[in-house]
């Protein structure tokens, strides 16, 4: 019999399937809702914890963890958000909708994720020429309209549609979006 967490993990990195239930029955919930909380949706969030589990089952052998699997789990399933995000081509429009819903979440794991995410994004920025990005945070930002940001930087409105496109390009690729 198993008698504490510590325990539970070894015998789950040995290869107890006992273990594993266990261990899916205890983070099951807790990964569900946090997925769920960053995409809206139930069938897709049930397959990214789903897909958590069994990565975890895969690379059991090479797990080097504490008391909790939680961090590593929360780990595999930011990343398969973001493949998701990827995948659906969301692009960067779902990254913001992500930063946006971790930065209002008290969980510090969260935080930590919407400060990386928007560190990267802001990597980006810097790379882009000065128009570019002005062109891009007038619109994105500040909800401007392409003729209002065309009147405040006195650039044609198809020179501000294509700073802005290709400021997407940029990102998309950057962020690896593609």
């Amino acid at each position: 019999m198993i008698n504490n967490r510590q325990e539970l993990i070894k015998a789950f990195t040995q290869g107890d399937d006992q273990a594993f239930r266990i261990l899916f029955d205890i983070y099951w919930d807790t990964l569900y809702q946090f997925v769920t909380q960053q995409t809206g949706d139930e069938e897709q969030s049930k397959d990214i914890v789903q897909n958590a589990f069994v990565s975890l089952w895969q690379n059991r052998h090479n797990l080097v963890v504490g008391d909790s699997l939680l961090p590593y789990l929360f780990k595999i399933t930011r990343n398969e958000i973001i493949s998701l995000f990827r995948k659906n081509k969301v692009r960067l429009n779902g990254i913001e909708i992500l930063v946006a819903r971790l930065k209002t979440a008290d969980d510090p794991e969260n935080v930590l994720i919407a400060k990386e995410l928007q560190v990267n994004i802001d990597l980006e920025m810097i790379k882009m020429p000065l128009s570019m990005k002005k062109c891009f945070q007038l619109s994105r930002y500040e909800n401007k309209s392409i003729k209002d940001i065309s009147a405040e930087l006195s650039l044609s409105e198809q020179t501000v549609k294509n700073n802005i496109s290709e400021a997407m390009r940029r990102l998309r690729s950057g962020l690896k979006l593609t």
